[in-house]
């Protein structure tokens, strides 16, 4: 993801349009406000560093992220005056071997010593020499790395010139900044690494799950579909009372006491599995509400399988507008309690029979994790994990 790019001015007017432009390019690829707020020091940085070494700037600043990755981008024209090259290369013949301090410091005589490079290559390299640098390989752009020079210094024992640099924004923030020329114009990379903030991943989706209907008589709803869908039954639970489904459900007061009978039939000819529900405790209200077609409703939930259903509970807790199913701090992702495969009944079955697949399917139920939330317009979803028996 690349943001429009910013052109720089010398006042800094700039920086509020390209503080803006990194908040935009934050928000969209999901980066927290902390992160956001590294991002704008660092451009700051850039910004003030560069209008104050280049004393007439003008250029391009652009912000890229991807997956974490973020890269901050700024390219001016450096055009070298020859009593500026001149000053530089004497400031280079007196002071050789003299510790540049501070980062600012180090940039502006990077891009000095770099602007200069094909005309007196010997003073660059020993400029250069003096903070990790060296000659270009042929062929190459003039080019120093920050990150490289770290590894360089590792094994040393910090000077007074590594300390200055180590006080400044970049190296406190970044974890690289690249430093090159083409020409007379100059860049200054800033790579910036972040982490999925904790518990904030979006849910990796895998497909669609089923969508439940609460009915008050399981087997007349069963046959109602066979008829209106020609839906094809597949299994039920008949008087289940899992604890780990009614804390899932919201009930976490009432969870010991619940009953409720479940049956999954298969919309043939789709991947869409229909999950009719019926509870006998807690009863709730017994009449269906009918909606006129424009009124704001949905569907009793539909339900999505994920593949990382801890960090999807996070995310859905910090969207606005949207809200659990039970807002006490109890409720969080529950598991199926212990399934046995005599709870489970397939309709080609005598009550009294059990098979392989009553045995695979309670196994499945018994590693089924998930929780329910509401959304902005009252739709209710269901996020669950490990329920690979049904759905597409």
């Amino acid at each position: 993801m690349k943001s429009q790019e910013i052109k720089l001015t010398h006042d800094l007017s700039c920086a509020v349009e390209a503080l803006q432009m990194v908040e935009d390019v934050s928000a969209r690829a999901g980066l927290d406000r902390e992160q956001s707020n590294v991002l704008r020091l660092l451009t700051e940085e850039m910004i003030s560093m560069t209008t104050d070494i280049l004393k007439s700037c003008r250029g391009r600043l652009w912000l890229e992220c991807q997956d974490g990755e973020c890269a901050l981008h700024l390219n001016a024209a450096a055009p070298m005056e020859e009593d500026a090259k001149a000053a530089f290369i004497a400031a280079s013949k007196a002071k050789i071997n003299t510790p540049i301090k501070g980062v600012k410091n180090r940039i502006s005589a990077l891009f000095a010593g770099l602007l200069i490079y094909q005309e007196y290559p010997d003073y660059y390299i020993s400029v250069c020499s003096s903070f990790g640098g060296g000659a270009p390989m042929r062929g190459a752009a003039p080019m120093w790395s920050l990150a490289e020079y770290g590894r360089r210094r590792a094994g040393e024992e910090k000077s007074a010139e590594l300390e200055g640099v180590e006080r400044s924004i970049l190296l406190g923030f970044a974890d690289d900044v690249i430093v090159s020329v083409q020409g007379s114009w100059v860049d200054l990379t800033v790579k910036k690494r972040f982490s999925p903030s904790a518990g904030k991943q979006m849910p990796n989706f895998t497909g669609l799950s089923h969508v439940c209907i609460f009915v008050d008589d399981m087997m007349q709803a069963v046959s109602y579909y066979q008829k209106l869908l020609g839906a094809e039954p597949d299994h039920y639970l008949s008087h289940w009372r899992n604890k780990g489904f009614f804390q899932a459900g919201g009930f976490l007061d009432q969870a010991e006491q619940g009953d409720v009978s479940i049956a999954f039939v298969n919309v043939p000819g789709t991947k869409l599995t229909l999950e009719l529900m019926q509870y006998h405790y807690p009863e709730g209200r017994k009449e269906p509400v009918i909606f006129a077609a424009n009124d704001v409703s949905g569907a009793r939930h539909v339900a999505l399988k994920i593949t990382n259903i801890d960090e999807a509970f996070q995310h859905v807790k910090s969207m606005p507008d949207t809200k659990l199913i039970n807002q006490s701090e109890a409720y969080q992702v529950f598991r199926i309690s212990q399934t046995q495969p005599s709870e489970v009944h397939f309709f080609d079955q005598d009550l009294r029979e059990t098979d392989q697949r009553n045995v695979q399917t309670a196994r499945i139920l018994s590693q089924v994790r998930y929780f329910y939330f509401i959304d902005k317009y009252g739709l209710q979803w269901e996020f669950e994990q490990g329920h690979s028996d049904i759905g597409d």
